[in-house]
């Protein structure tokens, strides 16, 4: 079952296309041996290119924040 919160490497760089630059997410990155770690993302080129480097990793969404 796809979580809403839960998204692959390419789910995750489309979401991101489609929000606020000013707008930062908080994930939960999941690798492939099951060992996680923080991650902050937003619609900018370094996130894409991290996410590209990425591909076989899940993402569960903690935060967003918008900036002001």
């Amino acid at each position: 079952m796809h979580q809403l919160n839960k998204m692959t490497s390419t789910e995750l760089q489309e979401f991101l296309t489609r929000q606020k630059n000013s707008t930062r997410f908080i994930f939960t990155m999941i690798h492939v041996d099951e060992t996680k770690e923080e991650v902050t993302l937003k619609n900018d080129s370094d996130s894409n290119t991290f996410l590209k480097n990425n591909p076989e990793a899940s993402f569960e969404l903690k935060e967003a924040s918008e900036l002001i």
